[in-house]
């Protein structure tokens, strides 16, 4: 699949069960309502979506206290995790399930940004070791 093949007319969604009482959902649960649960193009988006909140340096991304430990310990272990955000590896799915963003917020920020799901946002590796270590809520 190439960058943003399949993603040309999304619209960026929600289910109402995958809102927290604050109104917080993961990027995954956004990227998979978004592509009506099909896996492979909900990869793509999540993929594409980390890839441009990590290049716009977004400082709205929260993850618990549990889940930032196990994505420390996974990138202590693999630095992949932080590194292979490729719309077809699988570390996309595990950091996408643990970073969770306000998502009217969030929405706002991506049409605000001009967020193009077919495009390619790749920032450097230091980049995203910066941006999930320094910009991340935790909490």
């Amino acid at each position: 699949m190439s960058v943003g093949e399949g993603l040309e007319n999304v619209e960026i969604k929600v289910s109402k069960d995958d809102l927290d009482e604050d109104g917080f959902a993961t990027l995954w649960n956004i990227a998979s309502a978004s592509c009506d649960g099909d896996q492979e193009l909900t990869r793509a988006l999540a993929s594409a979506f980390l890839g441009f909140l990590c290049k716009k340096e977004c400082d709205f991304v929260v993850t618990s206290t549990s889940g930032a430990e196990y994505l420390d310990n996974w990138f202590e272990k693999d630095n992949k995790i932080l590194y292979q955000w490729k719309p077809d590896s699988e570390m996309v799915d595990v950091v996408a399930q643990h970073a969770e963003v306000p998502f009217l917020a969030f929405r706002s920020y991506m049409e605000n940004q001009k967020f193009k799901a077919t495009a390619n946002y790749s920032p450097r590796r230091s980049d995203r070791v910066e941006w999930f270590q320094n910009k991340w809520c935790v909490g």
